[in-house]
């Protein structure tokens, strides 16, 4: 037996845990649905987002076709308070974006410039509103 604090543990904060966790769940964007290969075009992707204390995870959906977009959501518990926060930008990349290599233009200028926030242990909120940046995201950019 593991102890319960220990399992499913990867260093991300519990309520970005729960957040993936819901995520999960909903991952299939329905407007991308491929009728021809039986299977949905919409990937989202996901890697860890480590900013010091704050410990969660960074998913990002690219657009098909040579002018692909990509957008990335890296939520996590912020480091003054128990909110749940969200940082929403643009930006094409191959591999897990992180802090050190995100290119965030008019979000995230500081700790508090956030795209979202939810109170503590509202993953519930968080999760819904990721899954609809990220459907939203599809139906304007797969056109």
């Amino acid at each position: 037996m593991t102890r319960l604090e220990n399992y499913l543990q990867d260093g991300a904060n519990y309520q970005a845990r729960a957040v993936l966790m819901l995520l999960q769940g909903k991952s299939n964007i329905e407007e991308s649905w491929n009728d021809e290969f039986k299977q949905y075009d919409a990937e989202i992707n996901v890697g860890r987002w480590e900013n010091c204390r704050e410990q969660g995870y960074v998913v990002s959906l690219r657009t098909k076709g040579m002018l692909s977009k990509q957008l990335n959501i890296a939520f996590f518990e912020h480091r003054n308070s128990d909110d749940i926060c969200a940082v929403k930008w643009e930006q094409s990349s191959f591999n897990s974006l992180t802090i050190d290599n995100a290119e965030f233009d008019e979000v995230y200028k500081n700790k508090y410039d956030v795209s979202f926030s939810t109170k503590y242990c509202e993953v519930e909120k968080m999760t819904d509103w990721i899954e609809e940046q990220l459907k939203n995201f599809w139906i304007i950019n797969s056109k």
